[in-house]
């Protein structure tokens, strides 16, 4: 029987929102040096790294929830299953997918459309590759709203959201004034934290 020693890693980039693809040999694990592997726009990356002889630790910063997540990997999983699949714990949608090169494809291609899915069901489909980010948006839009944190400098809260494919423009009722969020600037870590949006003319 011939063992097959070589692993497909795959992982959502928290900036570009891109899924990129890696290939390694379970050796490269060995000794104690783990694995790090970097999106094509050089601005994420996924590490593997050991956590004793028979643990792995992967570490990835969200492009959902813009936090860092660290899940554990046995070796014993890695050795035996063809895919492994590790989830965003407040968001169910895949973020990194490690095993044999097909089933990780695979994989990766019904995550995909799960998301489209979930994209074409709150009437976003029409955004693109930035329904997931256009997803994240709205969640932390509602958030402000819903503590008060979203308004007009005119005085009202009755704001009004528009979804194109690159950017969401936000539009006071009231006097029409508007702000435009472009989708790189909502993939940016410190989108999330913002704690007010106020509109002004």
């Amino acid at each position: 029987m011939i063992i097959d020693f070589n692993r497909t890693i795959a992982y959502r980039c928290s900036c570009c929102g891109e899924i990129t693809f890696a290939s390694f040999s379970i050796f490269e694990l060995s000794g104690g040096k783990g694995l790090s592997v970097q999106c094509s726009c050089g601005k994420s990356k996924v590490n593997i790294l050991p956590e004793n002889k028979s643990n792995y630790s992967i570490k990835i910063k969200c492009l959902i929830c813009d936090e860092f997540h660290k899940f554990n990997l046995p070796f014993q999983t890695l050795a035996k299953k063809d895919c492994t699949t590790f989830m965003c714990p407040n968001v169910v949608v895949g973020l990194v997918f490690i095993g044999h090169d097909a089933a990780v494809r695979k994989n990766v291609i019904s995550n995909e459309e799960y998301i489209n899915e979930v994209v074409t069901a709150c009437g976003l489909d029409h955004t693109g590759k930035n329904g997931v980010t256009m997803l994240k948006a709205l969640d932390k839009i509602q958030e402000l709203s819903d503590n008060e944190m979203l308004y007009c400098e005119c005085g009202s809260n009755l704001i009004d959201v528009e979804i194109h494919e690159d950017n969401l423009v936000l539009k006071c009722c009231l006097c029409g004034a508007s702000l435009s969020i472009s989708a790189e600037s909502i993939r940016d870590g410190n989108f999330s934290h913002i704690d007010k949006l106020i509109l002004k003319h």
